[in-house]
């Protein structure tokens, strides 16, 4: 007879569950973003890490935890805040102890971990982080309202660069890999893009190969890397990719990101480019002050 002790557990270095309706609006975030990781860990697997969609079953949330190292988990929340903010919690912080009772329809995820660490001991995550995001409706409906889609597109992002300094170690073997690869090439010869006035310029080439159809991007900084994120619909937020003239170049207007990044926007920089598919992004190399 199994149990607890002898169960095969999965060895996942960290589980990422979404929770949520998305049959309620804005109550669906989480399950959007469990949806938004996992196509883009299709595009690039990344080994140890899992995405699950948890509806709004609590026993879900405790079954697919298990064996984990870390855990995040998404979901809504209604606390009176600003639509769209996101709260980065502690796990440890909202963990409740269920009520008794004969019905499983009101365990919810917070009890979930307090359950699962009962039950699986050693075998559930104690690295546990939480992000809410404010609801602006959760009435009747499909769609997440405006704000929120935005919260939606950072959350994924502070998730996916989460992930990427876990993975941090075969990432710079990638990128190490990436760049030896590169250095026989003339800049002259590699797609490029240019920092300058505050302003990223994308020639006409580089935007039709690797972002064709997209309206606008999340520019983020990764230790030496820049990494340009592509957003579907402009309405998901990111900064608009811009057309500049009848060839095509596009134009991100990045004073502020440049600025807070500490970069002085009287110099220039003509940067190469690659495609990363375990960023889904476009990398280059962050560019140092003269």
């Amino acid at each position: 007879v199994p149990t607890v002790e002898n169960l095969m557990l999965p060895t996942n270095r960290l589980a990422v569950i979404g929770c949520g309706n998305l049959n309620r609006s804005d109550d669906g975030i989480g399950v959007v973003v469990a949806q938004r990781l996992k196509q883009w860990l299709n595009d690039a697997p990344c080994d140890g890490v899992a995405v699950f969609d948890a509806g709004t079953g609590g026993m879900d949330v405790m079954f697919q935890a298990r064996g984990a190292t870390s855990l995040i988990i998404v979901d809504a929340c209604v606390s009176g805040s600003q639509p769209g903010s996101i709260f980065k919690l502690p796990g440890h912080e909202l963990t409740n102890r269920p009520e008794p009772g004969y019905s499983l329809h009101d365990f919810r995820w917070d009890h979930a971990l307090y359950t699962g660490q009962k039950i699986f001991g050693d075998a559930f995550p104690r690295d546990v982080t939480v992000y809410l995001v404010e609801a602006a409706s959760v009435s009747l409906g499909v769609q997440l309202s405006p704000v929120v889609s935005t919260a939606v597109d950072q959350v994924v992002n502070c998730i996916k660069e989460h992930i990427g300094q876990m993975m941090r170690v075969p990432r710079q073997d990638s990128f190490a890999a990436e760049t030896t690869q590169a250095e026989s090439v003339s800049p002259s010869e590699g797609p490029r893009i240019q920092i300058r006035r505050g302003n990223l310029y994308l020639e006409a080439s580089v935007y039709k190969k690797y972002l064709a159809g997209l309206e606008s991007v999340i520019l983020l900084r990764q230790q030496d890397k820049l990494l340009i994120l592509p957003v579907r619909h402009a309405a998901a937020g990111g900064l608009l990719l811009k057309v500049r003239n009848p060839q095509g170049d596009r134009v991100v207007h990045a004073r502020e990101f440049l600025r807070d990044q500490g970069l002085d926007e009287q110099e220039e920089w003509t940067l190469r480019v690659q495609w990363n598919s375990r960023s889904a992004a476009l990398v280059a190399e962050w560019p140092s002050s003269r």
